[in-house]
């Protein structure tokens, strides 16, 4: 099965579809990025790499955590990111997957629960010379803290 003919790979909605050498490239650098364990992604990154927004940016500012997303491979051992659809246009990449796993260790500054996650992320991706330039992710955060069992930390008296 071609890249393009996977389920849930598209060119805006269609599995039935040609794409230019420059949007099967970034179709298959981001659906490998997706994938890989958080400390395997470096290679799918180019040096100048720009994050312009985590997943979960509004939790991460509630609770103290190190590090730009503030969810490493010990946030939950199991993670698993399910690739939901993925389309391309020339060298932009838009995805939905599912973030499965079970909170382990510290998430965002939370500390492990043991509890089952199971949320929808959203992803637009830059791809350059092959590998990822800039990224933007968009987190169900509602259904994270509900998945965890949270509500958010009392702020008024900081």
């Amino acid at each position: 099965m071609s890249l393009v003919e996977h389920p849930h790979i598209s060119l805006f909605g269609s599995t039935a579809c040609t794409c230019t050498e420059q949007e099967a490239e970034a179709l298959a650098v981001v659906a490998a990025y997706r994938v890989a364990k958080v400390s395997e992604r470096a290679p799918y990154l180019a040096p100048d790499f720009k994050r312009h927004r985590a997943g979960f940016t509004h939790i991460g500012e509630l609770w103290a955590h190190e590090g730009p997303g503030g969810m490493n491979d010990d946030s939950m051992r199991d993670r698993e990111n399910v690739l939901l659809d993925l389309t391309a246009k020339n060298d932009k990449v838009w995805g939905i997957f599912r973030v499965v796993g079970t909170h382990t260790g510290s998430l965002y500054g939370i500390p492990k629960t043991g509890r089952h996650i199971d949320v929808i992320e959203v992803g637009l991706w830059r791809v350059r010379e092959g590998l990822i330039a800039e990224a933007w992710y968009f987190g169900d955060e509602l259904g994270l803290l509900r998945a965890l069992a949270l509500n958010p930390p009392d702020l008024t008296n900081s």
